[in-house]
């Protein structure tokens, strides 16, 4: 079998292990084959040069193609459940008092567990800093200024 043929075979198996993997780093390999495969065929007597070819065409085709893969491969994380509560407002139902570890606060239509580093009303508003556990971290709500 001819040099090309044994470049191509092996382009086509990083194509498809591309294919399984979708992670889009063997097509860059393989494209490289391909290129090898093109250089095998024009300068069939001189052996290094499909190598050095292969090397320099995956490097260039890498270092082209990965910011356009990722680009195409990120996804957009949509906040879910707990996470979804970080940043809301909420009110408070039972004064929230760190020293007496109380405070109950509505966010949405759930009620939380709440504390806090100051003592807050009830009524008054707040705005989640994080979840832990059962628990929210609240502070106190101060109204955006544009």
């Amino acid at each position: 079998m001819e040099t090309y043929g044994i470049w191509i075979i092996v382009g086509v198996i990083g194509l498809i292990i591309d294919l399984l993997s979708g992670t889009l780093f063997m097509l860059w390999v393989a494209g490289g084959c391909f290129v090898a495969a093109i250089v095998s065929a024009l300068l069939p007597e001189v052996a290094w040069a499909p190598w050095a070819a292969f090397v320099v065409a995956t490097s260039v085709l890498l270092y082209l193609g990965r910011p356009l893969a990722r680009r195409f491969q990120q996804q957009r994380i949509t906040p879910s459940n707990v996470d979804a509560v970080i940043g809301r407002e909420g009110i408070v139902l039972e004064t929230i008092d760190p020293i007496q570890n109380t405070g109950r606060v509505r966010i949405g239509s759930d009620e939380w567990r709440a504390r806090a580093d100051d003592q807050i009303q009830s009524g008054e508003r707040v705005c989640v800093l994080g979840v832990e556990g059962a628990t929210v971290i609240v502070t106190g709500w101060e109204p955006r200024t544009v």
